[in-house]
């Protein structure tokens, strides 16, 4: 009954609360696969590509990535939506800064 005075046990989650959180869309092809190869390496992330805003509304894998500053930190978790509803969720990887900027840059955010 009272589970909001529930604390966080994951010292992952508490570390990720702390980082800015950014958000890219892409095209809902292969979710499955792709979680399963972010297991191993994290560039698997590259494979999607990007929501086109006016073409795909109902159903699209939504990356949140999680960053500090300079990038040397970042933390990628993946949902998949059908009708703006959570279908699916994945946990936490983590994120090397060079896969974080090209993922960035296909929707047109450049990292330094």
């Amino acid at each position: 009954m009272l589970s909001f005075l529930k604390k966080d046990k994951d010292p992952l989650r508490q570390r990720v609360k702390d980082l800015k959180c950014r958000q890219i869309h892409f095209v809902d092809d292969g979710y499955g696969e792709v979680t399963a190869a972010m297991e191993s390496d994290c560039k698997a992330m590259l494979k999607l590509s990007p929501v086109n805003y006016y073409a795909v509304k109902e159903k699209y894998i939504m990356a949140k990535v999680y960053s500090d500053k300079d990038f040397s930190e970042n933390y990628v978790e993946l949902f998949r939506y059908d009708n703006d509803k959570i279908i699916s969720s994945s946990k936490l990887f983590a994120a090397d800064k060079e896969t974080v900027s090209k993922a960035f840059a296909k929707v047109g955010i450049i990292i330094k």
